[in-house]
């Protein structure tokens, strides 16, 4: 099979947007040093706020951070840990107290369930947060985010027309000659591309290109022709684009994957503040303005500090 090594019709603002980094847009996102929102001073008092490292969980973290912060609480952060599990390992030596998570992930790659996915997204809420509760170090997931950022794999529109491929099962029939890009996670995870092949048995890539980071590297991967179908999120800026197609799953595989506050419990018993002003950010959170939010450090190449200041300010959250 002839592959592409530019796809012509991706747009010069996907384009602009796939040649940047994540750690140009992020700033010292993850350093230590300083106290408050922007680094670590070691303050044993302090409240410290963690995350992944994608784009979503940095400005996460920060709304996070600086909503604590404004209601007089000592913060620190360590953005940019790495992967879920990585975060959890965090949570639960004391080197964080707070991080989000999505339900779907905590439920399947922390918590180990192995059940069929529950029925809404209430249910796989409760459930993750009850197993939360049950581990040997007591963890709690607040209440989520009313927006599910769940998988979205796309197809470059010129792939997809060519071979008329509108969901999961017609782009597992076509894999053989087409080349997945993904992040490491993704292809071991058993909520992930496990899930694919258990439902789809079809799929069998021609090649797969891994990469080390969600989100811009996929897409950049895509745009560089390393592969011609990627996997995204839907709260991703980038899957607005015309130039994108993201396949249709009729059986709905994935969990719910709603965005929560996971936080130890002898923080929460310390500060009991922190449930209602994290509560207060998430109510006005959903898809469309994460979408605005994560579009603003991925496109417009703002620091995800600045984008969440900018934004609790302008939702009355901080002064």
């Amino acid at each position: 099979m002839k592959k592409t090594n530019m796809h012509a019709p991706l747009t010069a603002l996907l384009a602009a947007l796939l040649t940047l980094t994540l750690a140009a847009a992020c700033g010292n996102v993850g350093e230590e040093g300083g106290s408050g929102p922007s680094g670590s001073s070691g303050d044993e008092s302090a409240i410290i706020v963690g995350s992944k490292n994608f784009t979503e969980q940095y400005v996460l973290g920060e709304l996070y951070a600086q909503s604590l912060e404004a209601e007089g609480l000592n913060v620190e952060t360590k953005l940019n840990l790495g992967s879920a599990q990585i975060a959890d390992k965090a949570l639960r030596s004391g080197q964080i107290d707070i991080y989000p998570e999505y339900t779907g992930t905590a439920l399947v790659d922390i918590l180990g369930y192995d059940g069929e996915n529950l029925a809404t997204p209430e249910a796989t809420y409760q459930k993750t947060q009850k197993l939360y509760e049950e581990r040997e170090l007591a963890t709690t997931m607040l209440q989520p985010a009313d927006f599910n950022n769940t998988y979205g794999v796309f197809v470059t529109r010129e792939v997809a027309e060519e071979q008329n491929l509108k969901t999961l099962p017609e782009l597992a029939e076509a894999s053989p000659d087409l080349t997945f890009v993904a992040f490491t996670e993704f292809l071991s995870r058993p909520d992930s591309y496990p899930n694919m092949k258990k439902n789809y048995p079809a799929f069998d890539w021609e090649d797969i290109f891994t990469v080390n980071s969600i989100g811009g590297p996929i897409y950049q991967g895509v745009l560089q022709g390393e592969g011609e179908v990627g996997i995204g999120f839907t709260t991703d800026a980038q899957l607005a684009s015309d130039d994108l197609v993201v396949m249709e799953d009729p059986k709905s595989i994935w969990p719910s994957y709603y965005p929560a506050p996971v936080v130890r419990g002898d923080a929460l018993k310390k500060n009991p503040k922190i449930k209602e002003v994290l509560a207060s950010v998430n109510e006005t959170l959903d898809a469309d303005t994460m979408r605005q939010l994560n579009a603003q450090v991925d496109i417009d190449r703002e620091n995800p500090e600045d984008v969440a200041q900018e934004y609790l300010e302008k939702e009355g959250l901080v002064n």
